[in-house]
């Protein structure tokens, strides 16, 4: 009985956060399929001493925000994916961050279960939990509640979820980075943390409005708000 493709959560950056499942499973892959964008896969940065490099299959990602072109190398990935387990192969499709959490490739998982091949998903570490443990953070604590939303926010969601007791990750941050700044100069007293890169040598944390309010936010970037 062939392995069911695997869907495997890297974590934000760091090799040292992945699970120990995560680097058997890499070991044991005969294919490892990775995301790139530009000229560098965040991914295969994290694998690199846990597979050979002749295992990494890597597919250019383009990043813009209408989704056609990303959705076609998503097709692309499925199909070789589905082509491979025929072949009997271990197939692993990995990627940072956690799969179930704002993660595109699900559109290639979902496709494979449509066509009937088994698929399993492993869990990892998401840059939000990574990120207020780098920080030191109580992410939150007592009657508080978390919300997780991606980067399609506006200012009254904000407000209403700040001065309601909730403590706000913005994932994705870089598409709506306008609207936090102007949210935080409109509520100066809210404490804002904000992320880049976690997990990674570029890593970059402050909770300077000012500093947050002038930075050109990249595309691997959160920020997590708490009520003030």
């Amino acid at each position: 009985m062939p392995y069911p493709v695997t869907f495997l959560s890297l974590g934000p950056g760091d090799p040292e956060l992945l699970t120990l499942q995560a680097v058997r499973l890499l070991r044991e892959a005969d294919v490892v399929m990775v995301p790139r964008t530009g000229d560098r896969s965040r991914a295969a940065d994290i694998i690199g001493d846990c597979c050979a490099a002749d295992k990494v299959h890597s597919y250019q990602l383009p990043m813009r925000r209408e989704r056609e072109d990303a959705r076609a190398v998503y097709d692309l990935m499925g199909h070789d994916a589905a082509e491979q387990y025929r072949q009997g192969r271990h197939v692993v499709v990995a990627v940072e961050g956690d799969v179930g959490v704002y993660a595109s490739i699900h559109y290639v998982l979902e496709r494979l279960q449509e066509e009937d091949i088994p698929v399993q998903q492993v869990p990892g570490i998401p840059s939000f939990i990574a990120a207020a443990a780098s920080a030191g953070l109580s992410l939150i604590s007592q009657n508080e509640r978390l919300v997780v939303l991606p980067g399609d926010v506006d200012i009254e969601v904000l407000r209403r979820l700040l001065t309601g007791r909730h403590v706000v990750v913005v994932m994705k941050v870089s598409q709506c980075q306008q609207v936090l700044k102007d949210y935080l100069l409109q509520y100066p007293d809210t404490v804002c943390h904000y992320f880049e890169n976690v997990g990674t040598a570029e890593a970059f944390h402050t909770t300077d409005h000012a500093t947050i309010v002038g930075r050109e936010m990249p595309y691997f970037s959160l920020s997590i708000l708490y009520p003030a």
